[in-house]
C-alpha cells in the first residue's frame, strides 16, 4: 500500500505560508485602521485676477480680504465664535490657485479666495471631508473637543477623543470594528489621523442624516447646504453681513473633487459678488457658481449649530 507522505519543505511552506499571510493581513489591516496623514508639498501658482470692488488684494485673511457688498457691514463676531474663527482664517495670496492632493494647481473659476489650510496626499479632502475639517479645527482650536464626533456614513459614530485613547476602527459596509491598537495620543498629528478616517467612511449622506433643515431667517455661520448622494455636495456659510435694512448676505466656502484646497465660493456668474443673498440662499434651486441644490431642504444646520 502506498502512503503519501509530505516531504519536510512541504510541510514547513503548509506550516509557514498560512502564517506569513495572516501576518501580512493583519499588518494591512493594521495600517488601515491607523492611517497617517501627511500635507501635500505645493508650489505657490498665480492667476491673472480681475481687479474687483468686493477684493483687497493686500487682506490676508477672510475678514481682511472679502468685502461686504456696498451698504453693508459684516455683522459682529461674538468671541470665540465659528464666525470669528472663520474670518481670521489666513489666505492664500490674491489670485493664488486652489492645489488638488498632488500638489497641482487647479483652475480657480469657483474660487473667491483659498485658504492656507493643508491638503492631505490621500485623496480624502472633498466636499463633506473640508466641512468636516473647518468644524473640527474650530472645536479644537477652542477647546470644544468634546463636541469632534461624527457619524459614518453606515450610522456609526466615532469620537476624537476615544480616538485620543488609542481606539481605532475599522469599516466594512455596514460592519464596524472598534479595536485598542495605538497609543493614548491627543497631538496635532493624531488629529489630522482622526480625520482621515472620518473623512474615509463619512460622506454627504451622513452629514444630512445628522442635520435638519432650517428656515434661510435662521440661517448662520457653520450652517450648510447640503445634497446627500454618491456624489452630492455641501457646503459650509462662514460669514454674514447686513445692510440698514436688515437684508442680509452670506459667504460660502466649499471643497470639491478631486481631494483640494478649501476655498471661498465665487459668485454665480452674473455679478463678481461672492456674496449670497438670502432670496439666493431660499430658492429652489439654490444656485452657484460651482453647484446648484435642488430641494426646499437643503439649507440645513448640523446638530445643535454653532
Amino acid at each position: 500500500m502506498n502512503v503519501f507522505r509530505l516531504s519536510r519543505k512541504q510541510i514547513i511552506l503548509r506550516l509557514v505560508l498560512p502564517a506569513v499571510l495572516l501576518g501580512t493581513a493583519i499588518i494591512l489591516l493594521r495600517l488601515r485602521a491607523c492611517p497617517h496623514w501627511q500635507p501635500v508639498e505645493i508650489t505657490l501658482h498665480m492667476d491673472q485676477n480681475v481687479p474687483s470692488p468686493y477684493i483687497d488684494p493686500d487682506g490676508m485673511t477672510q475678514e481682511t480680504r472679502i468685502l461686504p457688498p456696498e451698504g453693508y457691514e459684516r455683522i459682529p463676531a461674538e468671541d470665540g465664535s465659528f464666525l470669528q474663527f472663520m474670518r481670521q482664517m489666513e489666505l492664500f495670496p490674491d489670485g493664488s490657485s486652489i492645489y488638488d492632493y498632488h500638489g497641482n494647481p487647479l483652475p480657480n473659476a469657483n474660487a473667491a479666495a483659498v485658504y492656507t489650510l493643508p491638503v492631505g496626499t490621500e485623496g480624502y479632502q472633498q466636499c463633506a471631508d473640508t466641512v468636516i475639517r473647518l468644524w473640527s479645527t474650530y472645536f479644537r482650536k477652542t477647546g470644544q473637543t468634546e463636541r469632534i464626533v461624527f457619524s459614518l456614513s453606515n450610522g456609526y459614530q466615532t469620537s476624537f477623543e476615544k480616538w485620543c485613547t488609542g481606539s481605532r476602527i475599522l469599516a466594512f459596509g455596514d460592519i464596524v470594528w472598534s479595536m485598542p491598537l495605538a497609543a493614548p495620543d491627543d497631538s496635532e498629528q493624531a488629529f489630522h489621523d482622526y480625520l482621515m478616517t472620518v473623512m474615509r467612511y463619512a460622506g454627504t449622506l451622513s452629514l444630512e442624516a445628522e442635520s435638519q433643515p432650517i428656515s434661510v431667517e435662521d440661517a448662520k455661520a457653520g450652517d450648510i447646504i447640503c445634497h446627500g448622494g454618491t456624489p452630492g455636495h455641501v457646503v459650509v456659510i462662514v460669514d454674514e453681513a447686513r445692510n440698514a435694512d436688515g437684508a442680509r448676505c452670506f459667504l460660502l466656502a466649499q471643497g470639491f473633487m478631486p481631494a483640494q484646497s478649501a476655498h471661498i465660493i465665487a459668485g454665480n456668474g452674473r455679478t463678481q459678488n461672492m456674496w449670497y443673498t438670502e432670496a439666493e440662499l431660499s430658492a429652489d434651486p439654490i444656485t452657484l457658481s460651482s453647484y446648484v441644490f435642488h430641494g426646499s431642504d437643503a439649507l440645513r444646520r448640523w446638530k445643535d449649530g454653532f
